[in-house]
């Protein structure tokens, strides 16, 4: 019985240690999962907000192009003038669509709100003209690709009929007499 007490004597003070080291690590432990979930809510909140902003600015220049440029464009008056002028309407849009609870987040998120704004708008912009390019530049390797076919074939077909010309010539033949 006195070595049972001797025992559990020596092994107090180790489950003391134990216990106070595994609570430090478990409160470590708690911290980190603690500060992980709060970056992973600001990381999903300013990922809403970011999402949010970049549909506005895209509605926005969709907009505005729909209803001004194209116009000016038609009559041939898009000039730089205009150009600026059709800037600040899609900038002045995204404000009105995003409101100022949105634009106070963005500017926490990006730092410079209004830089972030106007490289998005003009990236939008540029975005929007891509595609007119990209069909002309298809079209045109679309008809080189036609040509290139073309002549490969028409060489092919000159090729064949002038091999089997030789073949549709009448062939003396020897005839073996014995």
């Amino acid at each position: 019985m006195e070595m049972l007490e001797q025992i559990a004597d020596a092994f107090v003070p180790i489950l003391c240690l134990l216990i106070t080291a595994g609570g430090g690590y478990l409160v470590a432990l708690l911290r980190r999962q603690t500060q992980q979930i709060e970056e992973e809510l600001d990381n999903e909140t300013a990922s809403k907000y970011i999402d949010l902003a970049t549909d506005a600015v895209e509605q926005a220049v969709t907009y505005t192009a729909q209803t001004f440029v194209d116009a000016l464009k038609a009559e041939g008056a898009f000039t730089k003038e205009k150009q600026l002028e059709a800037f600040q309407k899609a900038r002045d849009k995204v404000l009105e669509i995003l409101g100022d609870t949105t634009v106070k987040a963005l500017g926490e998120i990006y730092g410079d709100f209004d830089a972030w704004l106007d490289t998005k708008i003009e990236q939008v912009c540029r975005d929007i003209k891509v595609p007119e390019v990209e069909k002309a530049a298809t079209t045109t390797a679309a008809a080189t690709a036609a040509s290139v076919a073309s002549t490969i074939a028409t060489t092919a077909v000159q090729q064949i009929a002038a091999e089997a010309a030789p073949a549709n010539d009448p062939v003396e033949t020897e005839e073996k007499t014995e």
